[in-house]
């Protein structure tokens, strides 16, 4: 008998087996956040002081599926130094994430 590596049967399908519909554009809190640190040149655990939290919890809080707490990102947005637009992106995409109605008549820029 050899041994077979085997691939999980849910991998980007649903609970019910359809495949996912994936949008090309589709960006989350968590992306955003590695591509600033990316473009800072800093790691995962440079947010560690930031959170007040251990490295390993902070690898943590990135692998779980629910939205990061409003003062997780501020304390980015302070460790980064993001600008004012890049960190207003940020602030609108984890209010969307956490389930957040958003009004888009407030907003200047229309999302598409």
């Amino acid at each position: 008998m050899s041994a077979r590596r085997h691939q999980v049967m849910h991998v980007r399908r649903k609970i019910t087996g359809r495949p996912m519909v994936i949008a090309k554009n589709a960006r989350t809190v968590r992306e955003l956040l590695r591509r600033h640190l990316r473009e800072e040149g800093m790691r995962l655990m440079d947010l560690a002081p930031a959170w007040g939290r251990s490295a390993h919890t902070v690898y943590s809080l990135f692998a779980v599926n629910r939205p990061l707490a409003p003062e997780h990102l501020e304390a980015s947005i302070q460790a980064l130094g993001l600008d004012e637009f890049d960190a207003n992106e940020l602030r609108l995409q984890g209010a969307r994430e956490a389930g957040w109605q958003i009004d888009e008549t407030f907003l200047l820029e229309r999302p598409q």
